[in-house]
């Protein structure tokens, strides 16, 4: 008779005591329209933010992300200090401008900037700056 060998595996939901470690939560975010955009393993509220469009900062040196946006070619953009030259990227789907970068190939630059309220963690829904009211003239 052949022996059988078996192993299992047990697994608990009890959490008491054990509070999961927030550096190893990936965060998920999509386009305004629904796309799948980006898989990051930082809150992208909690990331600093530049002075001159309140852009995200993402460090392509210290974080981990995947970002599906497509390539839009590069635009030259008159900043207070003079010009600034940006690689951007879109949404695949609606074609949103969401996120750019001062290097042409995707993550060979120090930084990714994402798009002020370009992105949003529930599918389906803008974030709450995404709209503005634009007055009506009387």
């Amino acid at each position: 008779m052949p022996k059988i060998v078996s192993s299992s595996i047990v697994s608990s939901s009890d959490h008491t005591g054990q509070l999961e470690d927030q550096r190893h939560l990936l965060h998920v975010y999509y386009c305004l329209c629904s796309e799948f955009l980006l898989v990051i393993d930082a809150d992208l509220r909690k990331l600093p933010r530049r002075r001159t469009d309140n852009a995200i900062i993402v460090s392509n040196t210290r974080r981990t992300y995947k970002f599906t946006a497509e390539s839009d070619g590069c635009t030259i953009v008159k900043r207070r200090e003079g010009f600034e030259k940006q690689y951007r990227y879109h949404c695949p789907r609606c074609r949103l401008l969401v996120a750019y970068e001062m290097n042409e190939n995707k993550k060979s630059g120090p930084y990714t900037y994402i798009v002020d309220s370009a992105l949003t963690e529930k599918q389906g829904s803008a974030p709450p700056n995404a709209i503005q009211d634009i007055p009506t003239p009387a």
